[in-house]
């Protein structure tokens, strides 16, 4: 955990600035399961299991109100547990599941009555397994995402974004990318995927989640973070912990994920925006 700093450049630290500490705000992007039972064709499996009361713990030694649990890839369409837990929460929390296409309208009203706001395609490491979005069952599966009002939540690597990104957009989907798209260059405007996540902005559709840096491999994300400030706006982003970080777990602590959000966005007008107003407005947490 002592090397985080310097691995991203990053010197604020919440605990030494009681001042700038948020009391208001959501971590838009955790992970909760009891146990470590993972699916068939998963993966990764975690180390350990990740309990709800320790990541509250972690929400109100911040100043955190509640957040957004999505789905960890180990457990597939299994979404059992993820449901059992946003069952023992409060208004202060949403859900983002994983569904199979053939899912039906009248079961994504069902998970939308127990707190479900969205769907997530993790796609990382899984080339041959890209949706076909000339399949009419995807196709329909989309359309009932935009009768429900959810979101799509696409985690994929930068460079594979040209792939999917243009369809969804075209098809007029609310998007999500997790994890800063994860760019591959230094220079945003050399990205071919993250200049294509830039010209989404123009639709007003497409959120990015300001989390996990350790997954890019692009070191310092400032100048992707101030790009995407600028093209989209405070309330087109989301802070996400990414707690408990896996296959990335020791590596950090939980405040520090708060001070990578400082040090890639310094106004405090901005990070309010980021931490509270635009997780209400999508994960519909008023």
């Amino acid at each position: 955990m002592s090397n985080w700093r310097v691995e991203y450049g990053w010197r604020l630290a919440w605990p030494e600035r009681e001042e700038s500490r948020v009391t208001l705000g959501f971590d838009c992007h955790a992970h909760v399961y009891a146990q470590v039972v993972e699916n068939n064709g998963s993966n990764y499996r975690p180390s350990r299991p990740a309990p709800l009361h320790e990541w509250q713990a972690h929400l109100m030694a911040c100043g955190l109100r509640g957040g957004v649990l999505v789905q960890p890839s180990f457990l597939g369409h299994d979404n059992r547990e993820l449901l059992r837990i946003l069952g023992q929460l409060g208004e202060d929390y949403r859900g983002v599941v994983q569904l199979p296409k053939d899912t039906s309208l009248t079961e994504m009203r069902q998970l939308d009555a127990a707190g479900i706001v969205g769907v997530r395609w993790n796609l990382i490491e899984r080339r041959r397994e890209l949706p076909d979005l000339n399949d009419p069952q995807w196709i329909d599966f989309l359309d009932r995402l935009k009768v429900m009002a959810w979101h799509l939540e696409l985690h994929l690597e930068g460079n594979r974004l040209p792939e999917l990104l243009p369809a969804l957009h075209e098809h007029g989907v609310n998007l999500v990318i997790d994890h800063l798209g994860l760019p591959n260059e230094p220079r945003p405007s050399a990205d071919d995927g993250f200049r294509l996540l830039l010209q989404t902005a123009t639709s007003g559709r497409t959120w990015v989640k300001l989390s996990a840096p350790y997954r890019s491999p692009v070191r310092d994300l400032r100048p992707h973070v101030g790009a995407l400030l600028n093209e989209l706006g405070p309330d087109r982003l989301v802070w996400g912990s990414d707690w408990p970080w896996t296959r990335h777990e020791g590596k950090h602590d939980y405040p520090a994920t708060l001070d990578w959000l400082a040090g890639w966005v310094h106004d405090d007008d901005d990070r309010r925006v980021i931490l509270n107003d635009s997780p209400r407005r999508l994960f519909r947490l008023d």
